[in-house]
């Protein structure tokens, strides 16, 4: 049990200190999503659909943030290790305007051509004129939400985590008492139904980035951020942030449109599958709660143990997790298996959508185990060690060379069933899995990032 489990109370005492917190503010965040689509459920494929759909908008916004943040929490969990709080300030200063930059080029293309980016991801002239009146309220908050949501991400890092369980508990609870009044039209407000749930989600941004704003400026008392830094900008340190965030960041990005790539062949195999994988999302992300918090605690924890000089013993805490994310991955599998028939039976969904979601439940209770590897191994691990450059290597290699095409043959040029063409989209997960364990046993990922 020694060779898998490390003997080190104080790694368990950071990966709880992390992740929990992290898998609690996920859980939150995943109820939110559940409630969006409960609720649209209930008024048919067609608002489902707009919404899933219009949503992949705001991913690709999410993803490209994530890749940003995650690049930089590269070097701020480095520099934490070495007590360095000045440089961290100096990170997140680039990172904000970066990111603003970012948002804001999604904002535009919400508010200014929603038409356009409905009619990539599908055909359906109905889906694609509810998509539109979503996206002319959501796109509004696009930058609130990035500078807030960067700002997390990047305190995680530091080992403070508290804050986003916080934010998404009262986002939570914004969220679906404004879903349940706009979407129905309840205490006197009109019935705004998909228009009502981006009004819903677009409070719950603002007030999201309200209460993070007064937190970093007011309460946070181990990076000292202050209105002066953000003003600052250190040319000298543009080439270390660009070498440890560009592989990160790229992949991120040309992954999310990988999975754009994805969602476009889906539109195209209608209304149902869309409904269907929309169900079988927010499913798969509730039983993978605990995954993603495990995710942030490695990349945060091996960081620091790098950042601190102690190369083996960051590889020894790496091993453990990998043992831990295969336990976390069978008991999630079993969640996911188990409460099919319950959760859909609480949507409003035609036979055919119905028989889609229970397929891709199904299939998504075996790939959860090897997702849980590829997570907390490549994006956790490998990432947090300084190896971004073999995680975009082998993420955009299996999906734009093998799940997209093949995706494509299968969807929509043989039209083989829905639950086949599931799996093949989905194939890569299996692949990385096993090249993550592999090369965080190996140990040959660990980089000092910050000399």
């Amino acid at each position: 049990m020694g060779k898998l489990f490390t003997n080190d109370p104080e790694f368990y005492r950071q990966l709880r200190a992390i992740a929990v917190p992290v898998a609690l503010q996920n859980l939150i965040t995943v109820g939110v999503s559940m409630l969006d689509t409960l609720m649209l459920g209930t008024m048919g494929e067609v608002q489902l659909s707009a919404s899933s759909l219009a949503n992949q908008w705001f991913y690709m916004l999410t993803v490209a943030n994530f890749g940003l943040a995650g690049g930089a929490n590269v070097l701020i969990a480095q520099y934490w290790g070495r007590g360095d709080a000045e440089k961290i300030r100096r990170v997140m200063s680039i990172v904000y305007r970066v990111s603003l930059c970012i948002s804001l080029l999604f904002a535009a293309g919400a508010l200014c051509i929603p038409e356009t980016i409905m009619g990539i991801f599908t055909n359906d002239a109905e889906v694609i004129a509810a998509g539109c009146l979503y996206l002319r309220i959501i796109g509004w908050v696009y930058p609130l939400y990035a500078l807030g949501n960067n700002t997390i991400m990047m305190l995680r890092a530091v080992g403070v985590v508290r804050i986003s369980l916080v934010v998404y508990s009262v986002s939570f609870v914004v969220n679906g008492f404004l879903n349940w009044v706009f979407i129905f039209g309840n205490l006197g407000a009109p019935r705004m139904e998909i228009q009502g749930a981006a009004l819903a989600t677009a409070i719950a941004r603002v007030t999201e980035f309200a209460i993070v704003g007064w937190f970093l400026f007011k309460r946070e008392d181990r990076v000292c951020l202050r209105a002066a830094d953000l003003l600052r900008f250190d040319r000298s340190m543009v080439g270390g942030f660009a070498r440890a965030t560009a592989p990160i960041f790229a992949n991120d990005l040309l992954w999310a449109l990988g999975n754009s790539m994805i969602t476009i062949i889906m539109g195209r195999m209608g209304k149902e599958f869309v409904a269907a994988n929309s169900i079988n999302s927010v499913v798969m992300q509730f039983a993978s709660v605990a995954l993603l918090g495990t995710s942030s605690a490695a990349a945060a924890i091996v960081g620091n143990t790098i950042g601190a000089g102690e190369p083996q013993r960051a590889l020894a805490r790496a091993k453990t997790l990998s043992v831990i994310t295969a336990i976390i991955g069978v008991a999630a599998g079993a969640v996911i298996f188990l409460v099919r028939p319950f959760i859909i039976g609480f949507y409003n969904i035609g036979d055919l959508t119905r028989e889609y979601a229970m397929a891709f439940m199904a299939i998504s209770s075996v790939q959860v185990f090897f997702q849980a590897q590829y997570s907390v191994n490549m994006m956790g691990t490998l990432r947090g060690g300084g190896d971004g450059k073999f995680v975009m290597v082998f993420d955009l290699l299996f999906m734009w060379v093998i799940c997209i095409p093949l995706g494509y043959l299968a969807g929509l040029r043989l039209g083989l069933a829905a639950p086949l063409v599931y799996i093949i989209i989905k194939c890569d997960e299996e692949i990385k899995s096993v090249l993550g364990v592999v090369r965080v046993w190996r140990g040959r990922w660990i980089r000092d990032m910050t000399v």
